[in-house]
């Protein structure tokens, strides 16, 4: 990728389209000419068989510049496929490896990859030579590829593959040709969404069909497309991806329907007409809908809105358990443990230290009238400590102590934790919480199973945890930081609750400036622009805890990572799991999914059965 971002301006070629989207991602120039643009994407009415050639010709060239040993390879053998509209017989991709073969060995021994040729180009030839039946001859050569990429010689597995004209998706992660891993960030997926989609492109010409498991790729793109102000592209791939999916209707989700609906509606131009192709996806969403018994309209969730609240609802009740980022447990001194314990002795008999941290302390605690276990947490107040006035009410309270006080108007919601009373010490306040037992917090849980859960263990979580953000938007809070440290669970029951308000702020339906939650979940959109909606950034935020309890490890570390990561995604995942992990970790905030949209999808409102997962 970095040979290809470094061309000089005469270097740039005419026929490349991606270098038009704009200097939002990347800075190259326009190209110097553009008589010979490829009309992406290659499944459109525009597109120019002969623009595609002199694109292929172009990849060709620069991947024998850079070295790019299978790129080379496999660009060879699209411009072969091509120039015969699909019908290539076996042997003359026998003849085709053994020219760029000799050509290869010619290189200087240190180029990179091509000392690996001898373990897969030469018996591939071999094997594409014998006189063995078409059919034998293509088992055999797709059994190869599923050797290679047990060795994880990945790119030379997905030619094997590509040879083979295989489906996409249907041999393990075979989706994005070249990648063992996801290529998420947009830098990073720019190679292998080109691979991939003349691949289809080349199997359209024999099929004359899309590739159902490529289409949410494409949308990926178009997606960021959108973002990035390049609309007028964007709407060109939803119409393909409508197109496509109108012909393969039961291998398509209700909910991937649901999202291009959404996305194709917003590009178009609200005085025009609407399309014929996006009539007919109207209709086939409807359809879906009326067959999964859900009445939703997916244009009403555009845009998200907070629930309006009345200020004479609010009223003091439950609440949550703090579990901020703990320090080393250090317990208070003796005689302020003294004074909370006179305090409070008349209604609770304080026990043992919890946790201890910047904020203050959480200790044990039973209720002496009715035995009820419960948590003590003491705040300290530290300058500077957030007011909130909610409306109505004339006194400011603690932000954290308002934020749980709207959380708990009822009905109550059991994915959070209850605030039974608080009490203002002057240089502290305390809050009194309900105690679940037995618990633990997700952190701990996720280390009892191998530092991952399995998909249907995270579902039940996830679920729960939609459930409890859904609440705090309908009562106006906004948490700022729904992590597995600020989750608690039933190691028996896996019943989940929020807690650890510390972050949260007052929901409100314009931007934020600042972002106080965990880094790791900051939304790209205040990365990008430094500021963000709550909505859309909690839903981001929800992904990246998926992907978290999913693999224990984070997707993102800044911006560097948006841009040229890759994720590991476990190659177990179902397609609904997946699916419902790339829709709210959409970059663009605007087509993320609400939280309505997330409870009826179909991860949720299916079955999940677990695989064997074997993870390095």
């Amino acid at each position: 990728m970095a040979d290809i971002l470094n061309l000089t301006d005469e270097q740039l070629p005419a026929v490349n389209p991606w270098f038009n989207i704009g200097n939002k991602l990347w800075d190259e120039p326009e190209p110097l000419e553009n008589n010979h643009e490829v009309h992406f994407p290659l499944m459109s009415k525009n597109m120019q068989k002969e623009n595609l050639l002199q694109f292929i010709q172009w990849q060709i060239q620069n991947s024998h510049k850079c070295n790019q040993v299978e790129e080379y390879i496999f660009w060879q053998i699209m411009e072969l496929f091509c120039h015969q509209n699909g019908k290539v017989m076996m042997c003359e991709v026998a003849s085709l490896l053994l020219k760029v073969y000799d050509l290869l060995q010619k290189k200087p021994v240190e180029v990179r990859n091509v000392q690996t040729l001898k373990e897969w180009c030469l018996p591939l030839a071999r094997l594409l030579c014998s006189a063995a039946p078409d059919d034998k001859q293509r088992e055999a050569v797709i059994k190869m590829g599923d050797d290679l990429a047990s060795r994880k010689l990945t790119f030379a597995a997905h030619i094997c593959y590509v040879v083979a004209k295989v489906e996409l998706g249907s041999r393990g992660q075979f989706e994005l040709i070249g990648c063992d891993r996801l290529p998420y960030g947009m830098l990073a997926l720019f190679e292998p969404f080109l691979r991939t989609e003349t691949y289809e492109y080349v199997l359209w010409l024999t099929s004359g069909k899309a590739q159902p498991s490529f289409q949410i790729f494409k949308y990926l793109l178009a997606s960021r497309m959108a973002y990035l102000y390049a609309p007028e592209r964007a709407i060109k791939y939803c119409e393909v991806i409508a197109r496509a999916v109108v012909t393969f209707p039961d291998r398509t989700t209700r909910s991937f329907t649901e999202q291009l609906v959404l996305l194709s509606c917003k590009l178009q131009n609200e005085d025009a007409e609407e399309p014929e192709w996006l009539l007919e996806l109207k209709q086939l969403h409807r359809t879906k809908l009326a067959s999964a018994n859900v009445s939703d309209d997916p244009e009403q969730h555009m845009t998200s809105t907070s629930q309006t609240f009345r200020a004479s609802e609010i009223q003091q009740s439950e609440g949550c358990l703090l579990n901020e980022n703990i320090s080393e447990l250090q317990c208070p001194d003796s005689e302020h443990y003294a004074d909370l314990e006179a305090l409070l002795s008349l209604r609770y008999q304080l026990g043992e230290l919890l946790r201890s941290g910047h904020f203050g302390f959480v200790f044990k605690a039973v209720r002496i009238a009715d035995k009820k276990k419960v948590a003590v947490k003491v705040v300290t107040k530290y300058i500077p400590l957030t007011t909130t006035k909610m409306p109505g009410v004339s006194e400011e309270l603690p932000t954290e102590v308002a934020l749980m006080m709207m959380a708990s108007k009822p009905p109550v919601c059991s994915n959070i934790v209850e605030l039974l009373e608080w009490f203002d010490m002057g240089s502290e306040f305390v809050m009194i919480l309900e105690r679940p037992s037995p618990c633990m917090d997700l952190v701990e849980f996720q280390k009892l199973q191998k530092g991952f859960l399995s998909e249907s263990q995270a579902r039940d979580i996830m679920v729960q945890v939609i459930r409890a953000a859904r609440h705090c938007r309908d009562r106006g809070v906004f948490h700022c930081d729904i992590r597995a440290e600020n989750l608690i669970i039933n190691p028996d029951t896996l019943e989940v609750k929020l807690i650890d308000f510390g972050c949260g702020e007052l929901l409100k339906d314009t931007t934020y400036k600042y972002y106080y939650g965990t880094m790791y979940f900051a939304p790209p959109e205040w990365l990008y622009g430094d500021k963000y909606m709550a909505v859309p950034a909690t839903i981001w935020g929800l992904g990246v805890l998926l992907f978290h309890l999913l693999t224990g490890e984070f997707p993102f570390e800044g911006l560097l990572s948006l841009n040229y990561g890759y994720l590991k995604v476990p190659p177990d995942l179902s397609p609904e799991c997946f699916h419902l992990l790339m829709w709210c970790l959409d970059v663009n905030p605007e087509t993320r999914p609400s939280f309505e949209h997330l409870l009826r999808h179909e991860w949720f409102t299916g079955t999940v059965q677990d695989k064997v997962q074997v993870r390095q």
